[in-house]
């Protein structure tokens, strides 16, 4: 029995370690260019986030905590998308809990695996995600570089991933600045 549970235990390692291959090499690299987030995305993509589900994924007798978005596409740059009644969607499958760890015992848990952002539900993005996995899960290039977060200020649409932009642009950069850029990387 206890043989059983520690196989258990090691194939779910090997799963998330396999999962997150893309993630765990992002978070090597201190910073990304555009170009390398353009060349390692299979989906490039201005979205709304429509739905964000909490789901779970059982692998080697484990469950494991997955988040389902479904995407509106509101300016594709890279990739293949689905249409549904006239709108182009997309669902992204990402490792995470949308509820924090609580601490157990006076000890808080810390995930195997560095955060992967959080898409909010209604807020418009532009994202660069990895191809899905075996397992159909996909995560932003470089974690949170791979994540811009679209936001107003005095009437101008600005953008900025979870680094403000370090290493891309001298800080949070109007929208249209980076979906120039984006084109640019893509040859259009």
């Amino acid at each position: 029995m206890k043989q059983k549970k520690s196989t258990r235990l090691l194939l779910t390692a090997l799963a998330l370690a396999l999962c997150a291959v893309p993630a765990v090499h992002a978070a090597m690299v201190a910073q990304m260019s555009l170009g390398e987030l353009t060349l390692h995305a299979a989906l490039i993509a201005r979205v709304t986030v429509l739905d964000v589900e909490q789901e779970s994924m059982s692998l080697g007798g484990s469950t494991l905590p997955v988040v389902a978005y479904t995407l509106r596409v509101d300016e594709p740059f890279k990739g293949s998308f689905q249409t549904v009644k006239d709108t182009s969607v997309v669902e992204v499958r990402m490792l995470g809990n949308l509820k924090q760890s609580a601490a157990a015992g006076g000890v808080q848990q810390v995930p195997i695996l560095p955060d992967l952002p959080q898409l909010q539900l209604g807020r418009d993005y532009v994202l660069f995600t990895t191809p899905p996995s075996a397992l159909g899960l996909s995560s932003p290039v470089g974690l949170g570089q791979g994540a811009f977060r679209i936001y107003t200020v005095e009437k101008q649409e600005m953008a900025a991933n979870e680094l403000e932009n370090a290493g891309l642009f001298s800080g949070p950069v109007s929208y249209s600045q980076l979906a120039n850029a984006i084109r640019n990387e893509l040859g259009r």
